[in-house]
Formats: C-alpha cells, sequence, structure tokens
C-alpha cells in the first residue's frame, strides 16, 4: 500500500477513536449544571408540640428552628413558626439540654401540625440536706458564684485544692460523685489568709478525695450548683452547704 495513503487512514482512525471518547459540550454542562434547590415554598403556621419519648410528657423550655423562624416551647410543649420559606425543604431543629437534639427536613408536602419526640440522656441526682431530690440536666450543670458589683460567674469546671495544697482543675465530666454537705474548715495549705468550704468527691476514676473549693478561701464568694431541672425545666442555684449529695450519670 502506498505509504502516504496509509498515513492518511491511520490519522482517521485516530481522529474518530478522540471524538468517541471525549464527551460533547453539551454533556460536558450537564455534567457540572447544579441541581435546583426546589421550588420556594411559604408555611403560614407549622405549629407541633414536642415531647419526651420515654414518657410522652411535653417538654417545656425547647428552642425549635424552622428556616427563618424560631420558637420556644410553652408549659405544655407548644410552639409555632409562623410565616416559614422555604426552597424546596426546610432544616427543622428542636434542641434544649437534657435532650439529643432532633433534626429534620420539613417539605412543603409535609403536615403543618407535627409531633415531635425528643430522646432524653442521663440526668444529675442532687439530693438536698433537707431531703429534696433534683434531677437535673448534665449539660446545664455549673459550679458559679456572684461576684459583688460584677454580676454571676459560673463555669462547667472547677478550681479544687487538696489538703496537702495540691491544686485541680476538674470538669464536670470527670466527676462520679460529691459527698456533703460542704463544711468550712481552716485552709491550711490552700487558702493562707482564712476558712474555705471542703466536700469529698469521687472521680470516674474511682479517686476518692476531700477537696477544698479555692473560690471560697474568698469568703465574699459562696460557691453554688446551677442547672436545670429536667421535668419543670426552670434553673436552680444550691448553695453546697445545703447539698446532702451529687450523683453524676
Amino acid at each position: 500500500m502506498n505509504p502516504t495513503k496509509l498515513s492518511r487512514i491511520l490519522l482517521t482512525a485516530l481522529v474518530a477513536a478522540v471524538l468517541v471518547a471525549a464527551p460533547s459540550e453539551a454533556q460536558k454542562r450537564r455534567a457540572v449544571t447544579p441541581r435546583s434547590p426546589g421550588v420556594p415554598f411559604t408555611r403560614e403556621v407549622i405549629s407541633g408540640t414536642v415531647l419526651d419519648n420515654v414518657t410522652s410528657q411535653p417538654i417545656v423550655g425547647v428552642t425549635v428552628v424552622g428556616g427563618n423562624r424560631l420558637d420556644v416551647t410553652d408549659a405544655q410543649g407548644h410552639f409555632d413558626l409562623k410565616n416559614v420559606t422555604g426552597q424546596g425543604y426546610i432544616t427543622l431543629t428542636a434542641e434544649r439540654s437534657g435532650y439529643v437534639p432532633y433534626n429534620s427536613q420539613y417539605k412543603s408536602t409535609d403536615p403543618s401540625t407535627l409531633s415531635i419526640r425528643l430522646v432524653p440522656t442521663p440526668t444529675v441526682t442532687l439530693r438536698e440536706t433537707n431531703g429534696t431530690v433534683h434531677q437535673l440536666d448534665m449539660e446545664s450543670f455549673k459550679f458559679g458564684y456572684p461576684v459583688p458589683f460584677s454580676g454571676y460567674r459560673d463555669s462547667e469546671s472547677e478550681d479544687f485544692c487538696t489538703v496537702d495544697g495540691t491544686k485541680l482543675y476538674i470538669h464536670r465530666s470527670q466527676m462520679a460523685k460529691f459527698i456533703g454537705p460542704a463544711t468550712i474548715v481552716a485552709g491550711g495549705a490552700c487558702c493562707t489568709h482564712g476558712n474555705a468550704a471542703k466536700m469529698t468527691m469521687t472521680l470516674k476514676t474511682g479517686q476518692t478525695q476531700d477537696v477544698i473549693f479555692t473560690d471560697t478561701c474568698d469568703e465574699r464568694y459562696k460557691v453554688d450548683v446551677g442547672a436545670r431541672e429536667h421535668v419543670s425545666g426552670q434553673f436552680v442555684h444550691i448553695l453546697i452547704t445545703n447539698i446532702a449529695e451529687i450523683v453524676f450519670p
């Protein structure tokens, strides 16, 4: 065969193979074109009730967010989200301490009245010296104290000192138990200038020891426990001198 003719045949075959393998410009455009986010819609009101998944009782104080609207449930667990707008769907969330957060996609075809059930998380059991027992949301549990002319300070962690003067900074997640009530003792190596409050603390590691609340070295600071009551949703503040026992989950 003529070499020139053979070269033309090979070149033609090569070009045809490239054209078959390569996607067309239209195909490329289709591949990168983003999907439509959905049809815009407005719902005049989305209402409902938030219930405890174990007790089926209404939950107060739940923050419900839907699209561009927010509401907090009342004592009956009821909420209303008015004039909600979405694009295909809206993200609906329900959150409160003491419960696993709820998250879902609400579509324009979904009902306007909802029943949301939240799964409870383990609570802290606090018993006062007068016998009153509180079930408290772990996620809300903090140590705090009022500061004269400066408001109130609180934290999920607390500063402690052992009787030999060792400084400790313990987060609530490390705590297993406190035995009280807190007694006022000489600060010793922890508070060289006065007295302080002492309790017996057990950590989740099993270690148990007497600890001094370092903040009480300044007698102006009355350390308390602040947390949300699991059932009522109300926040309580209880002085450590009025606490007989705290048991963490």
